[in-house]
């Protein structure tokens, strides 16, 4: 245990962890952001660039980077079709790419 109370672990052949939570997981973390998010201008509000944003006028720039970060990685964990979609797109790319050299 460290002195701020986190605590420090290691994981020995423990290469990645990843997030086992989905979007909704990761919405009640950020409840604070789910609160300003019903006064943006746009209901499909992303709070990246959209003009009239009320979660980037309230919320701090490190939070919100983490809140988008972490939403991508529960999608990509919920949703593997963009993996899949562009590991296919690699192997047909190689595919005509060996074709061409007559391989």
């Amino acid at each position: 245990m460290l002195a701020t109370g986190a605590a420090l672990i290691d994981t020995p052949g423990l290469r990645e962890i990843q997030l086992w939570a989905g979007e909704s997981s990761v919405a009640a973390v950020f409840d604070d952001i789910a609160e300003f998010a019903v006064r943006c201008r746009f209901a499909d509000c992303s709070h990246a660039t959209e003009p009239g944003c009320a979660v980037r006028d309230a919320v701090d720039p490190a939070r919100l980077t983490s809140f988008h970060k972490l939403t991508r990685e529960a999608v990509r964990h919920t949703d593997p079709r963009p993996e899949k979609t562009r590991w296919r797109a690699i192997h047909k790319a190689q595919r005509q790419f060996y074709k061409l050299r007559g391989h």
